[in-house]
């Protein structure tokens, strides 16, 4: 179970524990684990970003520490601006200062730092279909009076959310990602239609930028006209 900061606390902990649930847990900025020394001896890559990492066994967890170096000086740029319009002291500085680009996680799990840190990110690609469930797809917005019609509304938004994602992985395989979405690109494929008339079926013209993509992407969805 990967949580949230705002869940952690000792009872948290001390329930899963109980309950034999392995967990990934952050710990929030202000907790007296901070003050536990660690050595940061590893370190991994991710996203082009420095990460320095490393841990030390606890009495009932493993605490597994992160430095994110971009993160780090952000946060102290983000510091001095407060402190140059008054918003936090001196002294209040020197102690943040500390912590900055500092990520303390907590786990039950004794294992390599970098495994633990690609756990805790994984829990942002969750966060991240949740926001596009909401505002992509507007599946949040119900107006439903009785049980089946809310069933039917969320299964057909799962279907939707499942497609979009599925569609996202592939434009991330074909290194597309960056340049369009996944609606962009049914909007594309979109402008495409497959008449039937009578027993004939007859594909409108395709686009130039739309076979591109078809191309690229290895679908292959249209017949190749023999000139």
């Amino acid at each position: 179970m990967v949580l949230d900061r705002g869940f952690f606390s000792d009872e948290i902990m001390t329930f899963l524990e109980t309950i034999q649930m392995s967990y990934v847990l952050p710990v929030r900025r202000n907790s007296k684990y901070y003050e536990n020394r660690i050595h940061c001896n590893n370190h991994l890559i991710y996203h082009k970003r420095l990460i320095r990492s490393g841990k030390r066994k606890l009495d009932k967890s493993v605490a597994y520490v992160f430095e994110d170096m971009d993160l780090k000086l952000e946060e102290q740029k983000t510091l001095y601006m407060k402190l140059e319009d008054g918003k936090i002291t001196k002294k209040q500085i020197d102690e943040k200062m500390k912590r900055t680009g500092i990520i303390l996680i907590l786990s039950n799990l004794d294992i390599e730092p970098k495994e633990i840190f690609y756990l805790f990110k994984k829990r942002e690609n969750i966060e991240k279909m949740f926001d596009t469930y909401k505002t992509v797809l507007n599946a949040d917005k119900l107006y439903l009076q009785d049980d089946e019609s809310v069933f039917g509304h969320i299964f057909i938004a799962f279907l939707s959310l499942y497609i979009h994602c599925a569609i996202e992985k592939m434009l991330k395989t074909a290194k597309l990602n960056h340049k369009i979405t996944p609606i962009d690109l049914l909007q594309k494929f979109g402008k495409v239609y497959n008449l039937k008339i009578e027993d004939k079926n007859i594909i409108t013209e395709v686009p130039k930028k739309v076979k591109e993509l078809d191309e690229l992407l290895g679908l292959n969805i249209f017949p190749k006209v023999q000139s």
